[in-house]
């Protein structure tokens, strides 16, 4: 039964219990209020059909009111598992990662693979479509009875008895309707009936003129009460509503009592001006009994009713003591059916996790605080890169201790690989750290180094092959790529005046090609260059943190395992994916969701750090080059970005970081996307990972970073998960 809480309609999923808690609110106010006058009842109705129409609206458009006792769609939170010891203690959590069958690409191409990706599914959801036939039935019958009482109106006789006339316009006057009152005579129509928006008419049978003049005064003044309260456009708010809700069963049982309430309140009307109700009640029943079958038509007939209906009509009309109008009863339940409404329409759950998100758990945390007698293979300088292997196996580059850490899955620390210096397999600087299906390892630093198992041992320790870098190269933290036997080095190259341009060098069996692998230019992110002044003519300094506003959007790119590249602008979740010749291949939506306001307590530091940087700065903010423009008209986003980052992971995985409920201090959220578009779920990471180095997202690990706020002392954790499907 998944596809009935499928994770594609979460909004649908939400109205239906909205429209639960207030037809369930309506129910209990109709049973409270049922000795009460029927014209409160029917007052109730009207509301509440309003109200369920209106959910949709402002559920979107109203005040957001998290409710943390309101359960979420989707269950309970997900179970977390208590995070193990640091590594190299007495104690140390073990896990056991299945390694996925290796991919093994073409040899010999430095292309993408000739074929075209496969577009993301675009079906629609079973619930979905199942909802909008039977709105679209409920609401092609609300039209087709329209048609048909047009139709009836057209073709009956206009009233032309002069006697008939003056009674109906003496009632008219009695009611105090403004405007002139059709009446006309239909040998179709089996009772009397009310209908028309613009122009509101008297249906009645041809019978009527037969009728004793108090039955026909009766009847006139029962339909024209309708006719003074608007009730045909109350009946199409009630139809419409059920074609709404036509799943829900409470709808159904809403709609029955909501058409009660109207005739009751009309028959209380009628009966204190004067009706004597043993009378009233005759005339009910004869024109009950002389009711034809009709198909069904958009009006109010006056006794086309249930028989357990016109029972309680009829009790209600000879009750000896019928209750006295009170305007503050009136007004008690309408301020509380109200406040129902309008409190389910914008309550959101809070705390509570969706049913496609999981929280990962800590599989290892590698790391020491580097103080007293402590193995210095567990003390991290600055780590500039982790990755793990199919085998689950965790490696660590360190800029200050310049070597690659090999760790097991369980933290252990199994070997050093490589060390410093300038000859073969040694280092100056590792930033980035490249594991490969067929169990080398490529390390890259002021030159590009492959390793691969030897003889003797079970990890790459060997160097086979060594790739010059140009000079110019720079150590920037963007990870490399492997596709097709060609490895891709990010770059990129900044001029004063103009663009950043990002692209990817590439290095196959020769070395350096002289092909590059440019990223187009999406969103702001040809203006992503650390801003910086002029100190004297040809050097300048670096000013972080106002290139973007904060909170602002952050176009972001990654390389596939394709050698395609994926970007995205920030502002949406709306990806493209480009080959590399710079061609658009497809457009990639993601579960975006509603956009939230900027959380105010960080607004207000944002800005306080904000305004500190500029006050800082020892030339005027003009002078400062690249700084966003956002920034220099004082303005700052009111919501928060679509996504924070884009990262690509094993088996193609697009993996955009959003922003977390709680505060981007505390863990991290991860909104998971296969290749071919589909959401695979939500994952929490309950730790604050740094963004660089850029965390790896194995099929089924995450490494990431993390940073001591006091002492800035790094600390690797590896996270276990499981996506939902």
């Amino acid at each position: 039964m998944d596809w009935l809480i499928a994770p594609h309609s979460p909004e649908m999923l939400g109205l239906v219990v909205r429209a639960t808690i207030l037809l369930a609110a309506a129910l209990a106010l109709a049973w409270l209020a049922r000795k009460g006058p029927a014209r409160v009842r029917h007052l109730l109705w009207t509301t509440t059909f309003a109200l369920l129409l209106a959910l949709p609206v402002l559920s979107l458009l109203g005040p957001s009111w998290e409710v943390p006792i309101l359960p979420s769609i989707g269950g309970a939170p997900p179970e977390t598992a208590p995070e193990p010891p640091p590594a190299g203690t007495t104690e140390s959590a073990v896990i056991t990662l299945p390694a996925p069958a290796p991919t093994s690409p073409e040899a010999g191409s430095a292309r993408v693979p000739g074929q075209e990706p496969v577009p993301p599914s675009r079906s629609i959801p079973f619930p979905l479509l199942l909802w909008a036939v039977g709105c679209a039935a409920g609401l092609a019958s609300l039209a087709m009875g329209g048609r048909r009482f047009a139709g009836l109106v057209r073709a009956a006789t206009p009233l032309a008895d002069p006697v008939r006339l003056r009674q109906v316009e003496a009632v008219r006057r009695q009611l105090g309707i403004d405007g002139d009152v059709r009446v006309v005579l239909s040998p179709k129509a089996g009772t009397p009936m009310t209908g028309g928006l613009w122009q509101p008419v008297v249906l009645l049978p041809v019978s009527a003129t037969l009728w004793t003049p108090e039955r026909w005064r009766v009847v006139l003044t029962h339909e024209m009460i309708h006719l003074r309260r608007r009730d045909v456009l109350r009946q199409l708010t009630v139809r419409a509503g059920l074609a709404l809700c036509w799943f829900h069963p409470l709808s159904w049982m809403a709609a029955r009592r909501a058409a009660t309430a109207s005739e009751e309140a009309c028959d209380e009307e009628v009966l204190a001006l004067g009706t004597r109700p043993s009378e009233y009640a005759e005339h009910l029943l004869s024109l009950a009994g002389n009711m034809s079958a009709d198909g069904p038509v958009l009006a109010l007939p006056m006794a086309q009713c249930s028989h357990s209906q016109l029972e309680m009509r009829i009790v209600a009309i000879l009750k000896p003591n019928r209750p006295r109008p009170s305007s503050i009863a009136t007004a008690l339940v309408i301020t509380v059916i109200g406040a129902v409404g309008v409190s389910a329409a914008v309550a959101y759950p809070a705390g509570t996790a969706q049913q496609d998100t999981v929280t990962a758990v800590v599989a290892a945390r590698i790391g020491t605080t580097g103080v007293g007698e402590e193995s210095t293979e567990y003390i991290f300088g600055d780590v500039t890169a982790v990755a793990a292997d199919d085998h689950g196996r965790i490696y660590v580059a360190d800029r200050l201790a310049p070597s690659v850490r090999l760790f097991g899955a369980d933290g252990e620390f199994m070997a050093w690989i490589g060390q410093e210096g300038e000859g073969p397999g040694e280092f100056a600087v590792p930033v980035d750290i490249l594991p490969t299906a067929d169990g080398r390892l490529l390390v890259r630093g002021v030159r590009i180094t492959t390793f691969a198992t030897s003889t003797s041992s079970e990890y790459p320790d060997s160097v086979v092959g060594t790739w010059s870098i140009p000079p110019y190269a720079n150590f920037s933290s963007w990870r490399a790529r492997l596709a097709d036997g060609v490895y891709y080095y990010p770059h990129l190259s900044s001029r004063r005046g103009e663009p950043v341009d990002y692209f990817y060098m590439k290095y196959g069996p020769e070395g350096l090609t002289s092909d590059t692998v440019r990223v187009p230019a999406v969103g702001n992110l040809g203006r992503q260059f650390t801003a910086f002044y002029m100190v004297s003519q040809g050097s300048g300094r670096m000013v972080d943190g106002l290139n973007i506003a904060p909170f602002g959007p952050r176009a972001d790119w990654d390389m596939t395992g394709r050698g395609t590249v994926i970007a995205g602008d920030g502002e949406t979740y709306r990806l493209q994916e480009f080959d590399q010749d710079g061609r658009l291949l497809r457009t990639i939506d993601g579960p975006e969701s509603e956009r939230r306001a900027v959380p105010q307590a960080e607004r207000a530091d944002s800005m306080r750090a904000l305004e500190a940087r500029i006050d800082s700065l020892p030339v005027p903010l003009d002078d400062v080059l690249h700084v966003a423009p956002e920034i220099l008209r004082g303005e700052i986003p009111d919501s928060l970005p679509g996504f924070i980052a884009l990262h690509m992971g094993a088996s193609d995985r697009i993996w955009l970081e959003r922003w977390p409920p709680e505060g981007k201090g505390s863990s991290r959220y991860y909104d998971v996307l296969e290749y071919d578009g589909r959401y695979s779920g939500t994952v929490v990471v309950p730790a604050p990972l740094l963004a660089d180095p850029p965390p790896f997202f194995g099929d089924n690990v995450i490494v990431g970073v993390v940073s001591d706020p006091t002492t800035e002392v790094h600390t690797v954790v590896a996270f276990r998960f499981r996506l939902p499907r």
